[in-house]
């Protein structure tokens, strides 16, 4: 699975304050245009009237090009070059419209014809970009959809992370309050991990937890919430489940873990590799989330201290 690091930074390659700059540009550009124009104008000798259209042209155009096309490319929307070639195109076709209007004025028939195509050309350029910066958009829409994604599943066990547990677990609790229902919570750690990694090294490690996720997974119902709770534990939510049956899931899961084949058990404490784990079954009167969850870490801190034990809130 990708990182989440380089998601998040891909769909934040582009800061706000291109939208900015991109404003800022427009304006410039504009006004560099209207400049070149009126200084075009004077070299002809164009009359006074075709200066006046000159610069009131110019100025229309920049300010339309400067409001509508930064709009477009909004912020993390578009890359600084997508931007750069919009800039050039916009001020290309402002200073071509500014010259087809000094042409029309002197009548020059040729002229006109010419910078007409050229305009044409300019407008299909800039249409072009502008469908690329939607293009853009929709890639960091996906991008972002992908990032939001990885931040709740665990990219090595494909369970859910520790961020989706904060947020399904206070949720649960206040439906189990509200309903007057049980709601049960284990929370196991892998006993002797870092030094099974320390002797076999991370990869094996990694391999171990991932053997140990697939455990938990076959015990679990679907409307049960697995969860990646941290580098060496894992935790359960148990909706509608009182404190016998969480102890019973969780006593079977214990069990099944200490009797799996696991490379490398023969090297570990006792022959075998094992979990310990900490129940507790929430109810109305069991106070907030964060104090039942600690009563639940109190209980596996108390199991771990022994190693493949279950402990009960007491």
């Amino acid at each position: 699975m990708p990182d989440p690091g380089t998601v998040r930074s891909f769909s934040l390659a582009v800061p706000q304050t291109v939208h900015a700059v991109g404003c800022v540009v427009f304006a410039v550009m504009a006004a560099w245009a209207t400049f070149r124009a009126l200084s075009l104008a004077r070299r002809q000798g164009s009359d006074p009237h075709a200066v006046f259209v000159a610069r009131l042209s110019a100025v229309l155009l920049g300010l339309a090009i400067a409001l509508a096309v930064p709009a477009t490319l909004k912020p993390s929307r578009g890359g600084p070059r997508e931007l750069a070639d919009a800039v050039r195109s916009a001020a290309a076709l402002s200073c071509g419209v500014v010259s087809l209007f000094i042409a029309s004025a002197r009548r020059d028939a040729s002229a006109v014809s010419a910078l007409t195509s050229r305009i044409r050309e300019l407008e299909r350029d800039l249409g072009g970009l502008v469908s690329a910066a939607g293009d853009l958009r929709n890639q960091a829409a996906a991008v972002q959809k992908g990032a939001e994604a990885v931040a709740t599943v665990d990219a090595l066990t494909g369970l859910a992370s520790r961020k989706l547990f904060d947020e399904m677990f206070a949720r649960e609790l206040k439906r189990a309050k509200r309903a007057e229902r049980p709601v049960a919570l284990a929370v196991a750690q892998v006993d002797w991990l870092d030094r099974y990694a320390g002797s076999f090294g991370r990869q094996s490690a990694d391999q171990l937890v991932q053997g140990i996720a697939k455990i938990f997974q076959a015990q679990v119902r679907d409307t049960d919430l697995l969860v990646r709770f941290g580098p060496d534990k894992f935790a359960i939510l148990m909706p509608e489940t009182d404190q016998e049956k969480a102890m019973e899931v969780a006593d079977w899961i214990r069990s099944m873990v200490a009797n799996s084949q696991f490379a490398n058990r023969a090297e570990m404490p006792g022959g075998k590799i094992s979990v310990s784990i900490g129940v507790g079954t929430f109810v109305a009167a069991a106070g907030d989330a964060s104090a039942f969850q600690g009563l639940v870490e109190g209980a596996l801190e108390r199991a771990a201290a022994e190693k493949n034990r279950l402990k009960a809130v007491e």
